[in-house]
């Protein structure tokens, strides 16, 4: 095995470069090297760091555990190099907003409404990141992050976007093809034993947790299941007709109100943890997250708004928030 010492700086970009876009096809045309060239890079590096980075399957590619990590961290590095070549030539980087987002939060809540964000401030430049994975403010390059949890983070000031509050959910056309024209106020959790229930390796307690709320545990012994890696891939199999995930109401809401999705439950099941925003406990942030902070906050609780009314039964005007 080669020293660790010696891993090129290319192929840690092209790793990452990989990984962002799961695809060694994409990944060479970004690096102007071939798909071969790009697997070669990676299994090289993989053989010196004695652990799989990707699993490969078909034209896609995903991280492995140990991948993911050691991706955000070499992310983390090709950043701070980036940032250390600007500072020292005098370019600033006062206008890029670097952020950290949980995939399932990126995708179903927060890429919806950032074209809203540039819009309104055209100057200010975003870099996402997507990850599991928390950082050491003090030896990353993130301005900010959204974190999950109980608003416990030590150090640091996080002020809670919005509460977890999940219900089932699956296609029209299955919720039909299983139960005809039962009206939705006549279904109850009974109902799920004739459905497959989509589970998801990242959200373990879900079902558990929303059928012990409801009244229903039972019904977990007594249907079906498929499990997937994540819970952006439950849902993506909801709106496929494959069975009902049940997943937090403000990341549906907007497939709900378009009719792709049904959410038959009245119950809906409130939960302790949420989703925050988190950055340094300091009282001279920048501009940008300073900005990005009031903005993502206002939307949050727009979203919070609409979703009490939607409960209370009071239409929803504000449809192209996709909240």
């Amino acid at each position: 095995m080669r020293l660790l010492s010696q891993v090129n700086l290319n192929s840690l970009k092209i790793v990452e470069s990989a990984a962002r876009h799961g695809n060694f096809t994409r990944a060479g045309e970004e690096q102007f090297i071939t798909a071969s060239a790009v697997s070669q890079r990676v299994k090289s590096l993989e053989d010196q760091l004695r652990f799989k980075i990707f699993q490969r399957g078909g034209n896609a590619v995903s991280l492995t555990p140990e991948g993911e990590t050691y991706v955000s961290r070499v992310r983390e590095a090709l950043e701070r190099i980036v940032a250390a070549s600007m500072e020292a030539t005098g370019q600033s980087q006062a206008h890029v907003l670097k952020i950290s987002v949980l995939p399932t939060f990126a995708a179903r809540w927060l890429f919806p409404r950032l074209p809203l964000f540039q819009r309104q401030y055209p100057d200010i430049e975003m870099r996402v990141s997507t990850s599991y994975a928390t950082h050491e403010f003090a030896t990353s390059e993130y301005d900010l992050e959204i974190r999950y949890g109980d608003g416990s983070f030590p150090g640091l000031q996080a002020d809670l976007l919005f509460k977890e509050d999940l219900t089932p959910v699956c296609s029209r056309k299955l919720f039909h093809e299983i139960l005809g024209d039962k009206p939705l106020s006549k279904v109850t959790p009974d109902d799920l034993r004739h459905f497959t229930l989509l589970h998801s390796d990242t959200c373990t307690q879900n079902w558990q947790s929303w059928l012990g709320f409801a009244g229903a545990s039972f019904v977990l012994g007594e249907t079906k299941s498929i499990y997937f890696d994540s819970c952006m891939m439950s849902y993506e199999a909801a709106n496929a007709g494959m069975g009902f995930a049940v997943a937090n109401r403000a990341y549906m809401a907007s497939d709900i109100r378009a009719e792709r999705l049904v959410a038959p439950f009245a119950v809906h099941h409130p939960n302790t943890a949420g989703w925050y925003f988190v950055s340094p406990d300091t009282q001279h942030a920048a501009r940008k997250v300073v900005l990005f902070k009031q903005w993502v906050m206002a939307e949050a609780a727009m979203t919070q708004r609409q979703l009490d009314q939607e409960i209370e039964g009071v239409p929803v005007k504000r449809v192209a928030a996709m909240a």
